[in-house]
């Protein structure tokens, strides 16, 4: 694909508007009108003074006084710590004084430190400095010698801030309220307005911004909390703001999570500080922006416009804290907006794992966590869930354990002894997101089939995660860094880090920057149904991301039985000679394989895959942790760890079918594939057989369907 042609299909992916946008961006940022709108006055020059009304009264004592009886409520009184669970407290200040060492957790795993000061601009994984005298406007975020701004910018979005809260509140010890002021402080200095790389994106100075608030009504009372101090505070929540509402078109701009934070960041700072001279304005814009683009990102079934669990996590927490804060102060949003977010919050609760509370490691994972309140880890997913339930039902989710400490602080206690009323998990169908489940006893799967009309992130189409148990026995490998070394930027984004196929060493679309791609995957469900009240359920789809260059389609078709396996097919039409590889990223535990058989010693038992190709010359291989860019998972951003891969692959003359069984907390004897005829199997602990023929499915209870290329149908009764 020649330049002119990559043009052509970016101008008819992304619009018009969104090119005549960033170009018109780009130019104001080249030539100084961007910077322009953004000077870089030190802190010594800005007083509170300036960002209020004039009938406010600018005299700190008085404006504090004030500001305790007219501002805006908070989800708790200022100074008002809520009393936590003392089994918690153990781990809370265990946190807690790794920051009081300047040790800064990251993305919610490793932890480094960042020395004395702290050093507010070193990446701790490269030693590398970011350019902390640039104008924000100057700086190039993909600097290669300072390597991922992420790490740059995690601690500057103030996550400590409520792990030091939550110690205060445990302990009633000020060491914890001091040491918040002392960092503060420190990040002012080094931090001077709109200088430096913390002030590049708006997201992150919104999150920093809500963190700001959280400490300023929970550290109110504390002795160390001057009103020299506090006053420094709001002020910084001024100048945060200002810079969000200035730049605010390019968040926009993106179609992503970071128009709908950083106008929470806006709402906030309105709706708290009336006092502000453009608070009224804060507020509105906040809101509107909220509005429009909430319909406009979460579809009509509640899947999110970007593709991904985590992103989708960020964007409840944003309208978990508004909507609560609008509540709070007698506001609210339109219902039209209410019930979209009530059917995002009954959209990830379907695709979490009920004995984990975890949610596949699908779409871009960045270590996102913008309220962090609990104990939990950061892959579970309870604690958003937990909060966003009662919200909407006055009801909590589950039954008591650390996700409910989002309750209290958001809440106040009196939510811990709402009832429980659990959600069933079902066989579900999001048509407008492409999202595809099938559950029955123990184990459940998600199938994606989708035709991207918004920004993709991963070549991911097909890719199915499968669970038992509470284990991802199929998983997806994760984003690793968003900017780092070859091949690690590419690959897990990339078909190979999925469970799908791949043809002749390609993915289903072509990546042109680490955020956007070219080419991008059509697909279309072609059949869902059960049978035996469910007992046997069966979904298939296609998609044509292969269909350029190479003519062709990647059919996959994916049973559920009761009995305890799984039988996915997948069918690669088209015509010709190619090489066709079926890639299973597999859980991280012990396994053993035996030529086309893998087995993984989970703790809930065996787990058996065979996969089997109609050419019988397909060259099976399960490894972990190697050279070449397979065999690796990433579920904390940031880090990469070995994990199987289970591949077959084959130069196969089209059409081809490649079968994968799975049988869990069983293991399989005697798999075979009679030529292109028949498939049969035998599981050794339930001592069931099993048979397969071409386009033939029969099972140990004797119900026989046919697979076609048009779909599957029951066709008799043994």
């Amino acid at each position: 694909m020649n330049r002119f042609e990559k043009a052509i299909q970016f101008i008819r992916n992304y619009g018009i508007g969104f090119c005549v946008f960033r170009t018109h961006y780009a130019l104001r940022r080249k030539v100084g009108l961007l910077k322009r709108k953004f000077p870089a006055q030190p802190w010594s020059q800005i007083t509170l003074s300036d960002w209020l009304k004039s009938s406010a009264d600018p005299e700190p004592v008085s404006f504090l006084k004030a500001h305790q009886a007219n501002g805006g409520h908070f989800f708790f009184d200022s100074g008002t710590i809520v009393g936590l669970n003392e089994c918690y407290k153990k781990e809370i200040v265990s946190q807690a004084d790794q920051i009081l060492q300047n040790r800064f957790r990251y993305f919610f795993n490793d932890y480094y430190e960042l020395g004395a000061g702290p050093d507010w601009f070193l990446n701790p994984v490269t030693g590398a400095r970011a350019k902390s005298y640039l104008h924000w406007c100057d700086i190039d975020l993909f600097d290669p010698t300072v390597g991922d701004i992420k790490f740059i910018w995690e601690p500057s979005r103030f996550a400590w801030v409520y792990t030091l809260v939550r110690a205060y509140a445990a302990t009633g010890d000020e060491k914890y309220a001091e040491k918040f002021w002392t960092l503060f402080e420190s990040w002012l200095v080094a931090n001077q307005p709109n200088i430096g790389p913390n002030y590049a994106c708006g997201q992150e100075c919104a999150i920093r911004l809500m963190a700001m608030c959280f400490a300023l009504y929970a550290f109110s009372q504390a002795r160390p909390s001057t009103v020299e101090r506090k006053i420094k505070l709001v002020t910084a929540i001024a100048v945060h703001a200002d810079r969000i509402e200035k730049n605010i078109d390019f968040a926009i701009s993106t179609r992503t999570n970071h128009s709908l934070t950083e106008a929470v960041g806006l709402y906030t700072a309105g709706v708290l500080f009336p006092e502000f001279e453009r608070s009224e304005h804060w507020l509105k814009l906040g809101k509107k922006v909220l509005m429009k683009e909430g319909l406009k990102q979460i579809y009509l079934d509640g899947a999110y416009i970007q593709h991904s669990m985590n992103y989708h996590r960020l964007m409840l927490q944003d309208f978990l804290w508004v909507l609560r804060l609008a509540q709070l102060n007698d506001d609210s949003f339109c219902d039209e907006l209410f019930s979209r977010v009530k059917k995002a919050a009954g959209f990830l609760c379907q695709m979490q794992d009920e004995f984990s509370g975890r949610m596949p490691n699908y779409g871009p994972n960045d270590g996102a966590l913008i309220i962090p309140l609990n104990s939990c880890d950061y892959m579970d997913y309870r604690p958003v869930l937990q909060a966003v339930n009662y919200l909407f039902n006055n009801a909590r989710l589950y039954e008591s354990g650390s996700w409910d400490e989002d309750l209290v602080w958001l809440f106040g206690p009196q939510a811990l002894v709402a009832p429980c009323k659990q959600v069933e998990r079902s066989s579900k169908a999001y048509e407008a997101g492409g999202y595809y489940t099938l559950r029955n006893n123990e184990s459940w799967a998600m199938m994606r089939c989708h035709s991207y009309r918004d920004r993709p992130s991963h070549a991911d189409m097909l890719h199915l995660d499968l669970w038992w148990k509470g284990h991802n026995i199929l998983r997806d490998s994760g984003s690793y860094m968003y900017n780092c070394e070859q091949p690690w930027q590419d690959y897990f984004g990339s078909t190979f880090a999925h469970n799908t196929v791949v043809v002749n060493g390609t993915s289903q679309m072509q990546r042109l920057t680490p955020f956007m791609w070219l080419d991008w995957t059509k697909a279309k469900l072609t059949m869902r149904r059960s049978f035996n009240g469910g007992a046997i359920e069966i979904m298939q789809g296609e998609h044509y991301g292969f269909r350029k260059p190479y003519n062709v389609i990647h059919r996959r078709a994916v049973l559920s039985s009761q009995d305890g396996f799984w039988l996915i097919v997948d069918d690669v039409l088209g015509e010709g000679v190619y090489e066709v590889g079926v890639y299973w990223q597999l859980c991280d535990v012990d396994y053993q394989t035996h030529g086309n058989t893998v087995i993984l010693q989970t703790a809930s038992g065996p787990v058996c895959l065979v996969l089997l190709d109609s050419s019988g010359s397909g060259k099976c291989e399960c490894f972990k942790g190697s050279d070449r860019p397979a065999g690796w998972q990433s579920l904390y951003y940031g880090r990469r760890e070995p994990a199987p891969v289970f591949i077959c692959s084959a130069r196969a003359v089209l059409p081809a079918r490649f079968i994968t069984l799975v049988d869990l907390g069983d293991t399989i004897k005697n798999a075979a594939l009679d030529g292109r005829e028949k498939l049969s199997w035998f599981s050794e602990v339930s001592g069931k057989e099993h048979i397969v023929a071409l386009n033939l499915i029969a099972s140990s209870d004797r119900n026989i369907f046919v697979f076609t290329q048009q779909g599957t149908e029951k066709i008799s009764l043994c």
